[in-house]
């Protein structure tokens, strides 16, 4: 892949997750949280099946299983997030959410036993001062959806 079409796929990822917020707002205004994901879900699948079709066939068993896991650990993410969604702001779940940009370096760390370096810790500071600038508008309290 050529660096140009990398940074196009990269925007075209930025652009469906900040908007991905707003839209799935709108839709649980029309239907519940697991009927919502059932849609996300299947919507998802389909339109992977489309492009690999060929190569399911030849999954193996551990890369099923590894799936298998991801999928459960992306299932219990997104119905934190549509819970939250419904009882909480918008820019808030948003900020909660991309907090992870800062717990990853610092999980990573731990994993490996290793402090991690000043460019990492400068980036996942910016980064969280950042998204709190963006989202955090009014005095802070924790509710129920957070």
């Amino acid at each position: 892949m050529t660096k140009s079409k990398a940074e196009v796929l990269l925007a075209g990822v930025i652009l469906a997750r900040s908007t991905s917020y707003l839209f799935t707002k709108i839709g649980l205004k029309t239907l519940d949280t697991f009927n919502l994901m059932g849609v996300r879900f299947s919507v998802g699948f389909l339109l992977l099946f489309l492009l690999f079709h060929k190569r399911l066939f030849h999954l193996k068993k551990k890369t099923i299983l590894g799936g298998m896991a991801l999928g459960f650990s992306f299932f219990m993410v997104m119905t934190a997030e549509l819970t939250g969604l419904k009882t909480t702001p918008t820019a808030t779940v948003s900020f909660l959410e991309n907090t992870a940009v800062v717990f990853v370096p610092l999980f990573e760390a731990a994993l490996r036993r290793r402090l991690p370096g000043r460019w990492t810790v400068l980036g996942a500071a910016t980064a969280l001062a950042g998204v709190a600038f963006l989202t955090l508008r009014e005095s802070h309290s924790i509710g129920a959806g957070e």
